[in-house]
């Protein structure tokens, strides 16, 4: 049963597992509070998690904004620190990177989102995107574990007034052949690692109160080396905004 919940768990998690950044990869391991501002870097993890609620219940002198880069995490471990940063009522600024679990539920929450001029976003799914690849045998249980991790993040979201589909809609609409030829010409060739959005969609996905540090958000102008791995993606025109798009 232990290996069976293992395996689960290890599935639940591959929606929101760390991006292959190559400019991000020896990003160092670190939670806690630096300069007065908390800082979160490295890869979300229970440990990371536990020492930033710790570091922040003893400052005396409480930060109000949190510092992070990141390239994602379990779902779990996302929405934890979602949930907690919706709760410290806390801004969130992006320093070089904020992908997957982090830009779902992470980003999200912050009161204030702060991007800097070449701050990263990637989105390339969560718990509600559709491929999933489960052996026979542990379907059943996958499902009911689905189903939960699933409920938690529309309420999640519901709770922040955003459509749930900013995380999966550059799966369920990808990219056409021509766009992809366009991209690549203009930015270069290599493996997609997910998609990125203008501000004027995150905003329609329900993305409020984002600030640019610099007055610019132009990530691929000052990181060439990631600007091919990220597809931009226009939110249709069709498009309208739901709340609880999709909930058990």
């Amino acid at each position: 049963m232990k290996t069976l919940l293992l395996v689960i768990v290890a599935i639940l998690s591959g929606c929101g597992s760390t991006v292959n950044a190559p400019d991000f990869a020896n990003e160092p391991s670190y939670a806690g509070i630096k300069d007065g501002q908390l800082v979160y870097t490295g890869s979300l993890s229970e440990a990371s998690n536990k020492a930033l609620f710790e570091a922040y219940e003893q400052a005396s002198n409480k930060p109000t904004r949190l510092l992070i880069s990141s390239t994602g995490g379990e779902i779990r471990l996302g929405l934890e620190l979602g949930r907690w940063i919706v709760q410290h009522e806390l801004d969130v600024e992006v320093l070089d990177l904020c992908a997957s679990s982090c830009a779902n539920y992470v980003f999200p929450a912050g009161k204030t989102k702060y991007l800097r001029k070449d701050s990263v976003l990637i989105w390339h799914g969560s718990a509600w995107q559709e491929n999933w690849k489960v052996a026979e045998d542990t379907q059943k249980v996958f499902d009911q574990w689905l189903d939960v991790i699933r409920a938690s993040e529309t309420e999640f979201f519901a709770e922040l007034e955003v459509d749930n589909m900013l995380a999966v809609y550059g799966q369920r609409n990808r990219p056409t052949l021509l766009r992809l030829v366009v991209h690549n010409l203009r930015h270069g060739s290599g493996p997609k690692q997910g998609v990125d959005y203008s501000l004027a969609d995150m905003k329609r996905f329900g993305l409020h109160n984002i600030v640019l540090v610099d007055g610019e958000w132009d990530w691929r102008k000052y990181r060439p080396g990631v600007r091919g791995d990220v597809v931009r993606i226009p939110v249709s025109n069709d498009y309208e905004f739901t709340l609880r798009r999709f909930e058990i």
